[in-house]
């Protein structure tokens, strides 16, 4: 899902200086600069394992990037650097997003652009639906407000505005997931949720619930979906 979602809607010129906060292994760098020739690329990741691994990845894609560790509430970069500032699957996890977004908005340039996609987990479906699926469902839900936000996705335009960005486009959109391309989407869906729950005690209802979730595309007219928000806004 992840390549599609960053090339729809988004516009960028050769010269755009583009910074990434939470590059991770550097996925999304990577399809940024293969979609995009000529932007400045710029990642940051408080995991300095996560970059060493990036490193390597934008090596293989021919994509290059300067990349550092920080923290993404001190940001080492002056005012009014980038042109354009991106976060994807970032906020759910930090403790305050506004001030996350807050320290995006001080390094844009006046008029740069923010690009933020996040998902809204309860709204995560499948048909045909199991009790155990249901229970795995939940328990992603809970698992992230646990930790994060669960509701990144829906809380994202108002978080923006409250961080002082304007023209906030909400980027409301649906997915879902039918035919050849379910059965990758599943087993993506219940890699992420695996490793979310990882260290917890899942149980056999749970355990199952990934099971049917890997098994989904067995069945006729089956299909998941879930709703992402790709905001974007303006300095």
């Amino acid at each position: 899902m992840a390549s599609p979602l960053i090339r729809y809607g988004t516009e960028l010129e050769p010269g755009t200086r583009l910074l990434e906060i939470g590059t991770g292994v550097g996925a999304v760098l990577a399809v940024l600069g293969q979609e995009f020739p000529g932007v400045d690329l710029y990642g940051v990741d408080i995991e300095q394992k996560q970059l060493d691994f990036a490193r390597g990845h934008l090596e293989r894609a021919g994509v290059g990037a300067t990349l550092r560790q920080a923290d993404a509430l001190r940001l080492p970069f002056p005012d009014e650097h980038f042109d354009h500032v991106w976060m994807m699957w970032f906020l759910e996890h930090v403790a305050d997003p506004v001030a996350a977004l807050g320290e995006a908005r001080r390094v844009l340039v006046p008029g740069g652009r923010i690009t933020a996609i996040e998902v809204d987990y309860s709204t995560v479906q499948a048909q045909p639906s199991t009790p155990e699926l249901d229970a795995l469902f939940d328990a992603i839900v809970e698992a992230m407000d646990g930790s994060g936000w669960s509701d990144a996705g829906t809380r994202l335009p108002g978080w923006s505005r409250e961080a002082g960005f304007r023209s906030v486009e909400e980027g409301e959109r649906p997915f879902q997931w039918r035919g050849e391309e379910l059965a990758g989407q599943a087993d993506y869906a219940a890699d992420v949720i695996e490793s979310t729950l990882a260290g917890s005690d899942a149980g056999e209802e749970l355990r199952a619930g990934l099971r049917n979730l890997r098994n989904l595309a067995r069945h006729p007219n089956a299909s998941l979906g879930w709703v992402v928000h790709k905001s974007t806004a303006l300095r």
